[in-house]
């Protein structure tokens, strides 16, 4: 009996979740994946999970995403995205001006200074 039991629980159960699928929108999915988009967005612009790549995929595909979310959500949601997507890409600008700069070349050779050419003579750079 106990079997009987149990599998009308999970048939109830897969029948409760089939009518949750019938209830969502597209537009209740996209709304969620920017959600996603912005928590993840924020956890890679710093400390131990900072990866910017990842970082400037969630904000390029926020910004992707926003004008559809535009139309399917209150005037005021829209503006929270807008504003949020406008933070996460000013972190991002920080995150990248902050970035270690490369390491200065080791042949103690100074790099020439930005827009002036290497004398003829030097080697190239990796030579």
């Amino acid at each position: 009996m106990a079997g009987n039991e149990n599998q009308a629980a999970e048939g109830a159960s897969f029948e409760d979740i089939a009518e949750q699928l019938r209830r969502i929108t597209v537009a209740d999915i996209v709304v969620q994946t920017a959600t996603g988009l912005v928590s993840l967005g924020s956890l890679r612009l710093s400390g131990d999970q900072r990866d910017l790549v990842q970082a400037r995929l969630a904000i390029d595909t926020l910004r992707a995403l926003e004008p559809v979310i535009r139309e399917q959500v209150s005037a005021e949601l829209a503006g929270e995205l807008q504003a949020t997507i406008t933070s996460l890409q000013l972190g991002y600008a920080e995150a990248m001006s902050a970035k270690p700069e490369p390491e200065a070349p080791t042949r103690g050779e100074a790099e020439p200074e930005s827009g002036e050419q290497a004398p003829a003579d030097a080697p190239s750079p990796g030579e």
